[in-house]
C-alpha cells in the first residue's frame, strides 16, 4: 500500500465503522434556513441543478445562492448529461429538456470547476464503500454513492459546503468524515 492510500485509511477508519448508520434528527443538520450568511463557498450537488431547472429550488434560498461562491463538479456536469442519453427521444419534450440542461452545463464557468484527482477518488472509494458495506447497499446503490463521495471529498479538500437537498446520503457521509461540511435543503 503506498502512504497516501495508508493516510486516507488512518484518517476515515472505515474499520471502526461496524453497525449500520442511522439518519440524523435534522435538528442536528444545517440547513439554508438557519445557516445565515456562514456559507461563502458551495459545490452543487445535481439536486440543485435539477430543482432550478423545475422551478423547485426553495426561494429562501435564492439569496444564498446570489451571495455565496458557486463551485461546480465533473461529477454533477456526468449526471446531468446522463439525462440527455436517458431521455425517450421520441417524447415532445425530451428536445426542449436537453438544450436546457446543456444551457445549464455550459454557462457553468470553467474556472469554477474542481476536477477530482486521486486523492479524493481514494476518500470517496472508502467512504462509498464503507457505507454500501454498513448500509447493505445493492451495486446500483453503490454506483449511486459513490458520486455523492466524490463530491463530498471533492469539497472537502476544496473547502467548500455541498448544497443538497440529499439529507439521507449526505448525512450519513458526513457522520463517516465529520470534517466534510454539507448545507441542506428542503
Amino acid at each position: 500500500m503506498n502512504s497516501e492510500f495508508q493516510s486516507a485509511l488512518r484518517r476515515l477508519k472505515p474499520e471502526k465503522h461496524r453497525t449500520p448508520l442511522k439518519p440524523r434528527p435534522e435538528s442536528e443538520l444545517d440547513f439554508i434556513e438557519s445557516a445565515g450568511g456562514r456559507t461563502t463557498k458551495l459545490l452543487y450537488d445535481t439536486t440543485v441543478y435539477i430543482d432550478i431547472l423545475q422551478n423547485r429550488f426553495p426561494r429562501r434560498g435564492d439569496a444564498m445562492l446570489r451571495a455565496a461562491e458557486a463551485w461546480h463538479s465533473p461529477v454533477t456536469e456526468a449526471e446531468l448529461a446522463a439525462t440527455c442519453g436517458l431521455l425517450d427521444p421520441a417524447r415532445a419534450q425530451t428536445r426542449g429538456i436537453t438544450e436546457q440542461v446543456v444551457a445549464v452545463i455550459e454557462r457553468r464557468p470553467s474556472h469554477r470547476t474542481l476536477a477530482t484527482d486521486s486523492e479524493i477518488w481514494r476518500e470517496a472509494g472508502i467512504l462509498s464503500g464503507t457505507l454500501a458495506r454498513l448500509q447493505g447497499y445493492k451495486s446500483d446503490q453503490r454506483r449511486r454513492v459513490l458520486n455523492d463521495a466524490l463530491l463530498f471529498a471533492t469539497a472537502r479538500k476544496h473547502g467548500c459546503s455541498v448544497l443538497t437537498r440529499n439529507v439521507v446520503d449526505f448525512d450519513f457521509l458526513q457522520q463517516l468524515d465529520p470534517s466534510g461540511k454539507v448545507l441542506f435543503y428542503r
